[in-house]
């Protein structure tokens, strides 16, 4: 007689897979996971290998994949958010980014926003910038070469 019969792993299998649906933590899947593999071994070979042994086996080859599953996934690079996903973005100067007064608004993705220069540089209305960090409320820009349109030239005063 058998100490833990098929159908019991294949049963607990199941359900722990239904419980990682819900949580994912990969725990219950990877125990599923094991108990699945424990229920086929069982069925198909009863008595030559001990399901407890495949049980674990495979419980320890499920949670080797997860873990190169969470590396694989959180080595990508993670996505931007807030006012952080505007850093090197290409924008247009909408009025003058002046540093000695401190004045000046770009558009960058379609929004508006106030803006002071990276290189303390004053930059003409019409210009083209790229975000190079964010400080407060403001962006900190910097003059692409040849960036200049119809509407002006930058200039360096102060």
């Amino acid at each position: 007689m058998e100490i833990i019969p098929y159908w019991f792993w294949f049963v607990a299998g199941l359900g722990l897979l239904i419980v990682e649906l819900n949580t994912a933590t990969f725990f219950f899947g990877t125990v599923g996971f094991g108990a699945l593999v424990a229920s086929l071994a069982d069925f198909f070979l009863p008595g030559e290998i001990g399901s407890f042994v495949v049980f674990v086996v495979g419980t320890g080859l499920a949670a080797y994949l997860a873990w190169k599953f969470d590396i694989y996934s959180s080595s990508k690079e993670t996505l931007r958010t807030g006012a952080d996903r505007l850093i090197e973005e290409i924008g247009t100067v909408e009025e003058v980014v002046d540093p000695s007064t401190g004045d000046g608004i770009v558009l960058v993705n379609g929004e508006k926003w106030r803006a002071e220069s990276a290189e303390e540089v004053k930059i003409n209305a019409g210009n083209k910038v790229v975000v190079v960090d964010i400080e407060g409320t403001s962006l900190v820009v910097r003059e692409i070469e040849g960036g200049s349109s119809e509407k002006g030239e930058t200039s360096e005063e102060g």
